[in-house]
């Protein structure tokens, strides 16, 4: 009886059921493909259509920024970034957006934007106070940016150079701290009866010399035999030591830092980005009057090679392309002037997408991709580190050499009391050593015999060791 009633519950139950599960099925079907059209075509809900057009600068200074060819291909480190920026968003970059090339200036490119003649902007367009208070919508900045000078390196290293990391104080008072310390130890072993300071007294004097010359760079092999003139050879040893080890670390940083020394440059002919703001900014912000416009890196190439510019203002990106390009010929001076960055431009009304980008970009810097993009596009493989000197300009009036050429070379000063220990030493023991033999002479040898020879004249018969020595 009990089954029989639980009988018509349960079918009364299950039809209703049956009824609703393909309407279930639908709507779980629906949510599915709702989220996959999301991942897939995200750039689908900011209205991103054909008529989404995104101005390019077509003047770019450096192509390696912005390249546009003839057939209309675009590339360069900036749209590299803009299409990996759209690919992590999960939008198509093959469209259906279209870029457009812009032959104005990068300011009208702005206003362009503003206007809504375009509905992005993208290139290296810098971030600027007066830009950001238009009607648009800025990405975060992409790149650092701030003012740097390129300024052609100094000459190679000159001939002389071998001389420069000691002066000439230096050199005399070495090479008169050797010939003393030569003739310490040559008269040392001589009247000690060393067979190798033995012999005529040239061969003496070159034994000596070359004992104490060879001494810097290598090991000696005559035998000293005197204990007076071991004690000044362990401080000439010392001495050649800290010599020698100081003037390798010192040629070694001048053959080094050479290349890294800008010339001399004036504010007289200073070359700048003839299209960008940089121009407006040198004249009015740093009061520079005679300025060269220049359109693009070859030209700053070919007006540095002839004289036209002793310098150039390029922001940090431009700079640093600049000189990875020809790292052997220029060299970075920074300044304290910073500006915003280089960052993408879009409508208001695409400011959602704008913030989207610029998540996009920070999750892209660290992920690493744009240090990858910016290994790839701006440095190539011959200069894999740029130079950069480590001096700031802090001001822009006085444009004199910063180093001068013994700026680095060491003077006796530095070494006096070292150059002093080595030849109080040496005239220690060389007095010592005297009053030893006038003691040897005084209280042990023989006081000389007169005596009478044939012809009945008075003669010695014995003379003294000293004067045996000496002879």
């Amino acid at each position: 009886m009990e089954s029989q009633l639980k009988m018509p519950f349960v079918g009364s139950t299950t039809k209703p059921i049956l009824l609703f599960m393909p309407i279930l099925l639908i709507s779980f079907l629906l949510v599915i493909l709702s989220q996959v059209s999301v991942v897939e075509g995200d750039c689908k809900q900011y209205s991103i259509n054909d008529k989404f057009v995104i101005g390019v600068p077509g003047k770019a200074a450096f192509k390696s920024f912005v390249n546009i060819t003839t057939e209309k291909n675009y590339s360069g480190y900036c749209i590299a970034v803009f299409e990996a920026a759209l690919k992590q968003l999960g939008c198509n970059i093959s469209g259906p957006f279209k870029y457009k090339e812009f032959d104005g200036t990068y300011d009208e490119l702005v206003q362009n934007v503003n206007n809504k003649t375009y509905s992005a902007a993208v290139g290296d367009i810098t971030i600027l106070a007066d830009r950001w208070y238009l009607d648009v919508a800025f990405t975060v900045p992409f790149t650092e940016s701030g003012l740097t000078l390129v300024v052609p390196v100094r000459p190679g290293p000159k001939a002389g150079i071998f001389l420069k990391p000691f002066t000439t104080g230096m050199w005399l008072a070495t090479a008169a701290v050797l010939v003393y310390t030569m003739f310490i130890v040559w008269f040392l072993e001589r009247l000690s009866k060393n067979e190798e300071f033995c012999g005529p007294l040239s061969n003496q004097l070159g034994n000596a010399l070359w004992f104490t010359f060879s001494s810097l760079f290598l090991a000696h092999r005559e035998r000293i035999q005197s204990n007076y003139a071991r004690i000044v050879v362990v401080v000439w040893l010392f001495l050649a030591l800290v010599l020698t080890q100081t003037y390798t670390a010192n040629l070694t940083s001048m053959l080094t830092l050479s290349r890294l020394r800008p010339k001399i440059w004036s504010r007289e002919n200073v070359g700048c980005d003839d299209y960008a703001f940089m121009k407006r900014y040198i004249k009015h912000e740093l009061n520079f009057t005679n300025i060269i416009p220049i359109k693009d890196e070859d030209e700053y190439l070919a007006c540095f090679k002839n004289g036209s510019i002793s310098a150039a203002f390029l922001e940090n990106p431009y700079a640093k392309a600049f000189v990875n390009r020809y790292c052997r010929n220029f060299t970075l001076i920074p300044t304290k002037y910073s500006f915003g960055g280089f960052g993408f431009i879009f409508q208001k009304e695409y400011s959602s997408l704008a913030a989207n980008v610029s998540e996009a970009i920070l999750e892209l810097s660290q992920q690493g991709e744009l240090k990858r993009l910016e290994k790839k596009w701006l440095t190539p493989l011959e200069c894999s580190q740029s130079q950069t000197t480590t001096e700031d300009i802090d001001s822009l009036g006085e444009h004199s050499e910063t180093w001068t050429d013994d700026v680095d070379n060491l003077d006796l000063l530095s070494f006096r009391g070292l150059f002093l220990f080595s030849v109080a030493t040496s005239s220690v023991c060389f007095l010592l050593f005297l009053g030893h033999l006038l003691k040897d002479y005084i209280y042990r040898s023989p006081h000389p015999v007169a005596d009478v020879n044939e012809n009945n004249e008075i003669v010695s018969t014995k003379g003294t060791p000293v004067a045996d020595c000496i002879v």
